[in-house]
């Protein structure tokens, strides 16, 4: 999957994103980094041509799923519904979607109606949704927003088997230590830019801090700019 952007926006000749270029390989995790407001959310609707304006080339394989920041479910559907929605749109692994309900702690609840669920819950339903498909790229926006502690390790652990697995992953996320134990690589958005591109150590180097953590990275910039 490549996606190279050239300049993206709201309005044409008005970009908030200009040039934007990154490629995602199977059987590898990247992560899609910076601040809020830097154009991360803008990055994927311009992916998903859900955005107004963009000049550029975007690639995205057939076999994909998507895990949006926001739950989003029918009103009046349960979450067995919900399940058998998806399997009727994809080809689909019955016992390991039953594995899924079961990690997540959902298995009991596959009768009641996803908007009576707590964001968390909800949150995990989009999970299981879009896991259950196995597809070959998975683009997945804030995922740890919402979980508890159980079910963000649960939820690491899924997304190392999906690496080995061969998928192709877009993780956008601002919980910076989970990122930097996933991901191989980072694409750090600033302004609407990229900022920095490539592993942990390619961007500590770049960054005039080799060895750095992460968020030590990241602290520093924001310290920069104060």
């Amino acid at each position: 999957m490549h996606v190279s952007i050239h300049q993206a926006g709201y309005d044409v000749g008005q970009p908030v994103l200009q040039e934007i270029a990154f490629s995602l390989q199977p059987g590898s995790i990247t992560g899609l980094i910076g601040t809020n407001g830097a154009g991360k959310s803008t990055t994927i609707q311009a992916m998903f041509g859900t955005l107004p304006w963009v000049e550029g080339e975007i690639d995205l394989p057939v076999s994909l799923a998507y895990i949006p920041e926001q739950p989003t479910y029918y009103e009046y559907l349960t979450l067995a519904e919900h399940l058998e929605l998806v399997a009727s749109l994809h080809e689909t692994d019955h016992a390991y979607t039953e594995r899924l309900l079961k990690t997540f702690e959902l298995h009991a609840v596959t009768g009641d109606y996803v908007s009576s669920f707590s964001k968390g819950m909800k949150q995990k339903v989009m999970l299981v949704c879009a896991l259950m498909q196995r597809a070959d790229c998975l683009i997945i926006d804030e995922p740890f927003v919402g979980l508890d502690a159980v079910a963000t390790i649960r939820l690491l652990h899924l997304l190392e088997a999906e690496r080995t697995r061969g998928v192709a992953i877009l993780l956008v996320t601002h919980v910076l230590d989970s990122a930097e134990r996933l991901c191989d690589d980072f694409v750090w958005i600033d302004q609407g830019r990229i900022k920095h591109q490539g592993t942990l150590a390619q961007i500590g180097e770049a960054s005039g801090q080799p060895g750095a953590r992460l968020f030590d990275i990241m602290e520093a910039m924001v310290l920069e700019h104060d």
